[in-house]
């Protein structure tokens, strides 16, 4: 299916008809299994309908080793965002509110458990999205089992996408903040449509917090906005557009200490919840506009 930092992905149909995720971890990127196991044991136990859950590890006798998911028949946020097809639906704010508090509510589980778990690796290609809008965080925790230098390599790969805090150097560092800063990086994205981090072909890095500020100096927040965000909304302030883009901003603080909690972010998505909730269930809203579903 991909590649990622970790190691190769792969779909699996089983002898029953069902069909899993193989994410096969990189030779040598690995923790020694002592060191693996009792994190592997809690991600096996977190479950939250926005989160993708672990169902089995494997090591096998040359020593690979395996993590096993369920195979959702799901789009990235990538890919609903940024990628150009037929028959995809319109991301109105009704929709892209869903799907933003559900990556709120699900990084805020996973730093309220007993023992917090950070995500470490926030960004719209680790989001999926279901048919109906619902968003489920993946890869959570992941760097913990893995090897210093690979987990850097997040890190570095976080920094060149514009996802990474300002404070945040080795991944041994993330915390539940470096989380909030790079959810708001994706909730920025949400809003504005736009791809944070480098153009390789372009050689520039699109900074979207600097976007923001300068669009607020310049007094044209409102023309910030995706318009296909905007379609259907006719009063962006009684809709919580703007102060959706506030707590993004928020999130997005140089100091962590003045970011807020996800806790705190959950709150107040739920605070702006569109008006037209109506919008969520229009299946004849796609881009091609035949009215294909999702």
């Amino acid at each position: 299916m991909e590649k990622t930092s970790y190691g190769t992905v792969y779909k699996a149909k089983l002898a029953d008809g069902g069909t899993i995720v193989l994410r096969l971890l990189r030779e040598g990127s690995c923790k020694e299994r002592k060191s693996c196991l009792p994190v592997i044991k809690q991600l096996g136990r977190v479950r939250h309908e926005n989160l993708i859950p672990l169902r089995a590890f494997y090591q096998g006798k040359r020593g690979e080793k395996l993590l096993i998911y369920d195979c959702l028949p799901n789009q990235t946020l990538y890919d609903l965002l940024h990628e150009p097809r037929v028959g995809k639906p319109v991301l109105n704010w009704a929709r892209r509110h869903k799907i933003a508090l559900g990556i709120a509510r699900g990084l805020a589980h996973l730093h309220g458990l007993e023992t917090p778990i950070t995500h470490g690796n926030v960004r719209s290609k680790t989001v999926l999205v279901d048919e109906f809008f619902v968003s489920r965080l993946n890869e959570f925790g992941l760097d913990r089992i893995m090897v210093p230098s690979v987990a850097d390599e997040i890190v570095a790969i976080a920094k060149d996408d514009g996802y990474k805090a300002p404070e945040l150097q080795k991944m041994n560092k993330c915390n539940s903040r470096t989380d909030a800063y790079a959810f708001g990086i994706l909730l920025l994205e949400i809003l504005l449509g736009k791809r944070p981090g480098k153009r390789l072909r372009r050689g520039e890095f699109v900074d979207l917090p600097s976007l923001v500020k300068v669009a607020v100096l310049e007094e044209t927040t409102l023309e910030i906005f995706d318009v296909e965000l905007l379609k259907g909304v006719r009063n962006p302030m009684e809709e919580g557009l703007v102060q959706t883009l506030k707590l993004a901003m928020g999130c997005c603080a140089p100091v962590a200490s003045v970011r807020p909690t996800m806790d705190e972010v959950v709150r107040q998505l739920e605070e702006n919840r569109p008006r037209n909730r109506s919008a969520l269930y229009s299946p004849a809203e796609t881009r091609s506009g035949s009215g294909t579903p999702f």
